[in-house]
This record gives C-alpha cells, sequence and structure tokens, in this order.
C-alpha cells in the first residue's frame, strides 16, 4: 500500500549537492559563452556525478538547477549566470 522511501539521499538533499556542484564548476569555467546543451555536456562529465546517486541526473533537473540559479543570481542567460558565480569568490 505505502511506498517505502528508497535507500540513499533524498531529494532535497541531493538537489542541494548537484547545485553546490553544478556552483563549483561554473566558477571554475574559462568559456563564458556556452549552450544549456554543451553546459549540461561538460558537467555530467565530471567525476562526482559518476557515482550511483546521480545515476539519473539528465538534462531536465539540469535545465531545473540552472532555472533556480538564474533566480538566485537576478540573470536571465548562461553567460551572466557564470560571470555573477566567478564574480562572488
Amino acid at each position: 500500500m505505502f511506498n517505502t522511501p528508497v535507500e540513499g539521499m533524498d531529494t532535497k538533499t541531493q538537489h542541494n549537492q548537484l547545485e553546490d556542484i553544478l556552483i563549483d564548476f561554473l566558477k571554475q569555467l574559462e568559456d563564458t559563452d556556452l549552450s544549456s546543451q554543451k553546459l549540461f555536456e561538460l558537467f555530467i562529465e565530471l567525476d562526482v556525478l559518476q557515482d550511483d546517486a546521480y545515476k539519473n541526473f539528465n538534462q531536465n533537473r539540469f535545465n531545473q538547477l540552472l532555472q533556480q540559479l538564474f533566480y538566485t543570481y537576478e540573470v536571465q542567460n548562461i553567460p551572466d549566470l557564470i560571470l555573477n558565480i566567478q564574480n562572488v569568490r
């Protein structure tokens, strides 16, 4: 009848971790003129995302993370987001 929680971290914790990983990744980028697709392709290559905990991470979740960061940093595009994150250092 009732679903038992799956093993591993909860969605909120995973979302927060992914957000932190993405911010750290964007801080290190040298190319600020990337499309969302290209940025996603580079991001999923990170060693930390090869862990089983992130096996269901996909383009849709990546776009949701980006959108949330757009709101947080009050920007409307990827180059501005990257520059704002890098300037916060």
